[in-house]
């Protein structure tokens, strides 16, 4: 499953490659092969190289610029509330990103919290908590976000296949280690420690990352968190693969060895035991720290969200919610009524032809068995409320922005 969703990516990786080689040339030493794509479990081992995915600018103690900080240890932004424990850091910096494209797929704007000050040695992936609306996330993204539903479904112990993530990073998933479950004030998630790479490459602390990835109870937010940790044993920095310690005796293969596969794999198999093995306390930051903050998240309107989810007995449940963009279902071409009121005893403002785009500025609200819900028309700037539908069909659909609206 995520094999194939990685192949719709597959012909941006090599220019991602190219970027990357370029940008961090100096950390990969001369005399190893020169990263070719390969996947861990291919025949010849290869380096991993730092993603401009993953990578970020070097974390300062202190920012330079960007949004202001929030000083710990209570954070509060845009409905979204969690607590960073002692030793982990003393401030976030949050935002609302602006939406873009990435590998030919959409993201809307997401909230995005940086946390300053955090105590990691790993100081190539930000320590970052970002949050994004379900319901604007592209086609091919939200797949993503049903891989995640189903393994919160049946919680497997293992994950042969890796934990699904957002954004889409076009790297492999060298361990997943430390799995647990966890539950936070609105939802659940699944966290892991793994290390994204192009290739087989040595496990360390510049790579070892904590994964989060959860789902808020309703549907409504997916929450991603990448954090950095480090290992009591792991090397903080391979420069040199030869270098390598050994983990349990077991020492990691040489590039030309003829058996490296089967070598490659004890090495592994050695470090995801001491890994799995060490206790949640010796690393750095604790993860026990990290799972306290996940479990401390609030997303203060997912429990409004959900009671007004149906507001009407017997209706349809609402697709739509403040703030994201619909159109008049064409199909069939009725127009809809816009009205100065919910209710369809409300004057007459006018009417929202079949296709044309509005936002969506307040509701729902239930009047005569319908959802309705104040609208401003892209077109023509009409502010009213118009109904969503009736107890069997949608006239309103939900658009992924402003501009995939058709206004």
């Amino acid at each position: 499953m995520y094999t194939a969703r990685l192949s719709w990516i597959q012909s941006g990786v090599a220019l991602l490659l190219t970027m990357a080689l370029s940008a961090c040339s100096s950390s990969i030493p001369a005399n190893t092969p020169s990263p070719t794509g390969v996947p861990p479990t291919a025949t010849r081992a290869i380096p991993t190289v730092t993603l401009p995915a993953i990578a970020s600018a070097t974390v300062t103690s202190k920012p330079t610029q960007g949004p202001p900080l929030i000083p710990g240890p209570d954070i509060s932004f845009q409905d979204v509330t969690f607590n960073v424990p002692t030793g982990v850091g003393t401030a976030v910096q949050a935002q609302v990103a602006p939406e873009t494209e990435r590998l030919g797929e959409f993201y809307p704007a997401y909230t995005e919290f940086t946390l300053i000050d955090y105590n990691s040695l790993n100081t190539r992936t930000q320590p970052q908590i970002k949050i994004y609306p379900i319901h604007e996330l592209s086609p091919a993204v939200t797949q993503i976000v049903q891989e995640l539903k189903d393994l919160l479904a049946n919680r497997p112990t293992t994950l042969p296949r890796g934990i699904p993530i957002l954004p889409v990073i076009p790297a492999g998933q060298l361990i997943d280690v430390q799995i647990e479950y966890l539950t936070f004030n609105n939802g659940s998630g699944l966290r892991v420690l793994t290390q994204l790479g192009q290739g087989s490459w040595p496990i360390n602390n510049e790579g070892l990352v904590y994964i989060f990835q959860g789902l808020t109870s309703d549907d409504a937010y997916y929450i991603s968190a990448f954090l950095p940790v480090s290992a009591p044993f792991l090397p903080d920095h391979i420069a040199d693969p030869a270098t390598v310690p050994t983990v349990d005796g077991i020492s990691y293969p040489e590039f030309n060895s003829p058996n490296f596969n089967p070598e490659y794999a004890r090495y592994r198999g050695a470090i995801i035991h001491k890994l799995n093995t060490t206790s949640v306390e010796e690393f750095v930051p604790a993860l026990s720290a990290l799972d306290s903050m996940i479990e401390s998240l609030q997303l203060a309107s997912v429990t409004a969200q959900r009671a007004e989810s149906v507001p009407c007995v017997n209706g349809l449940p609402t697709r739509l919610r403040i703030g994201t963009f619909a159109y008049v279902n064409p199909d069939p071409p009725v127009p809809n009524n816009l009205r100065r009121e919910a209710g369809k005893s409300n004057s007459l403002i006018g009417d929202i032809q079949p296709g044309a785009a509005m936002k969506i500025l307040e509701g729902p609200k239930c009047a005569d068995g319908w959802v309705w819900w104040k609208v401003r028309t892209l077109e023509t700037e009409l502010v009213g409320w118009t109904p969503e539908g009736d107890q069997k069909n949608y006239w309103l659909i939900p658009c992924e922005s402003r501009s995939q609206c058709g206004s």
